[in-house]
């Protein structure tokens, strides 16, 4: 991870190789494109929006003509330059400027609610396009094995989900851009400021308008019933990611002064990756520190 993060660091054609290769390689092994997103991080919070701004560019134009080689198109590209760099260079040049984890997090999660109604303003009905698209994926699948639901739990798991669906899809990127961000923090630590990244994560706390504006938006969600409550619903979704972190940092800062605190940070973190209900405590953890500030109490 250091000789990477040292090779990002020797110069802005280093930095774009990385960047463009890796989101390449990311068509065949997804996770990659955390790296390649961090790494255009790490030279936005260390060098700037100048240098970063050349990678994307360099980047952007390296992606296009492997993909117009590789898959015939260059508009991949631009789904990368979009979804993934764009957002990500706003929101490390907000870290570096501020030097607060909790405001890159808010910006983050600000472009994710304003992507939400993008697409509901965007597209006629959203929830029908999901329910489509999860539909015509089902039969494929349907015809290669056979599925452990029936037909008709299958049509109502589809009927429900298809309403949350843009909201979903967008907090899985932004989770993507936040590992990155992540990633970029921990290297620019390790490179410049060992043992820094631990204690900044550590203290990830968000104010009480951030709670306030979660809550009402549920609230108002779940009084209402038309279209309005569906997007309401969906924009909540990225937000649910805000607290996350924040209930993550709150755990980190309690545990990790404890004598075996890096143990039970490690069983701690594959805990939530590998059972997904422990999310929903974390959230409230996360929610209610707004208003406690457990680490301070704990």
């Amino acid at each position: 991870m250091k000789a990477l993060a040292t090779f990002i660091m020797q110069g802005g054609r280093q930095a774009t190789v990385v960047v463009a290769v890796l989101a390449v390689l990311s068509l065949l092994f997804p996770p990659l494109v955390i790296f390649s997103v961090a790494a255009l991080c790490l030279v936005a919070l260390r060098n700037g929006a100048t240098e970063a701004a050349r990678v994307v560019i360099g980047a952007t134009v390296a992606t296009a003509l492997m993909g117009l080689v590789i898959l015939g198109t260059p508009v991949i590209s631009l789904t990368y330059l979009f979804i993934m760099w764009m957002p990500a260079f706003l929101v490390a040049l907000v870290l570096r400027e501020t030097g607060q984890f909790n405001k890159a997090l808010e910006v983050l999660v600000l472009l994710g609610m304003l992507a939400v109604l993008g697409v509901y303003m965007m597209v006629d009905n959203p929830s029908e396009q999901w329910a489509l698209g999860i539909q015509s994926a089902i039969e494929k699948i349907s015809q290669q094995q056979e599925l452990p639901v029936t037909q008709q739990e299958l049509n109502a798991g589809i009927e429900f989900w298809s309403h949350y669906m843009t909201g979903i899809v967008v907090a899985g990127s932004l989770a993507t851009l936040v590992l990155s961000l992540i990633l970029a923090r921990w290297w620019q630590g390790l490179l410049y400021n060992p043992g820094g990244f631990s204690e900044e994560f550590a203290d990830i706390r968000l104010l009480p308008r951030d709670a306030v504006v979660f809550v009402t938006l549920m609230f108002a969600a779940a009084i209402l019933n038309n279209d309005l409550a569906e997007v309401l619903w969906n924009i909540d979704v990225p937000v649910l990611l805000l607290f996350l972190m924040v209930g993550m940092s709150v755990v980190q800062g309690i545990v990790k002064k404890k004598s075996k605190g890096r143990v039970i940070l490690v069983v701690f973190y594959l805990a939530v990756f590998f059972v997904p209900h422990l999310m929903l405590p974390i959230v409230l953890i996360g929610l209610s520190d707004v208003w406690m500030d457990w680490r301070q109490r704990l």
